[in-house]
């Protein structure tokens, strides 16, 4: 610090400049995603997209949880590391319609109804793919244990912890829409994801 000069409190003195404790911050955390993106072996991390794997030729995408029931009975059989994937998938693609969504200027509270739903079809056709009913029921147990239900938290259960938050309105409805486009990185990371 330059003698004479006043330093607000959290400030630190920088190359002449002061520099705010949350400027510095905003600075390290940009560095810490571009090396993220720089390479998944600089700092340990890991992108999703390196871990995909083409899909194998003649396997079915099944579309929903009831095409997906038919193939099972017809024969076909998912390893569950496909059935994460074809949910990964599903979920990237909800950050393209929300855009298409807010260029339409569709109101907040339909746009958090239809991401939640997409998230939730895409649960539901995931789950319908999983090759062990053992895993299944484990999965089923832990929503009911978290959320009540068997099959994740419903539309007004995410309301009611959005509320327990603070958020109402539009921000409640906006925080479903993000919630939907995320994924549980420790089950990712568990298939490699």
């Amino acid at each position: 610090m330059i003698p004479g000069e006043r330093r607000a409190p959290g400030a630190t003195y920088r190359r002449g400049r002061l520099w705010h404790h949350g400027h510095v911050r905003r600075w390290l955390r940009f560095a810490l995603v571009a090396l993220c993106l720089a390479g998944p072996a600089l700092a340990g991390c890991s992108r999703e997209e390196a871990a995909v794997e083409a899909w194998p030729e003649g396997l079915p995408r099944p579309k929903d949880a009831a095409e997906a029931e038919k193939l099972e009975q017809a024969g076909t059989r998912w390893t569950n590391r496909q059935a994460r994937q074809l949910y990964l998938e599903r979920v990237a693609a909800i950050a393209g319609e929300v855009e298409r969504w807010q260029a339409e200027q569709i109101p907040a509270e339909e746009q958090a109804r239809r991401a939640y739903q997409l998230r939730h079809d895409a649960r539901m056709t995931a789950r319908a793919m999983m090759a062990d009913p053992a895993e299944l029921a484990a999965l089923q147990e832990r929503d009911r244990a978290k959320y009540g239900n068997p099959d994740g938290p419903t539309f007004d259960w995410l309301l009611e912890r959005n509320k327990a938050k603070g958020l109402a309105g539009d921000a409640s409805f906006l925080a479903i829409v993000e919630s939907a486009q995320k994924t549980d990185a420790a089950v990712n990371q568990s298939l490699g994801f």
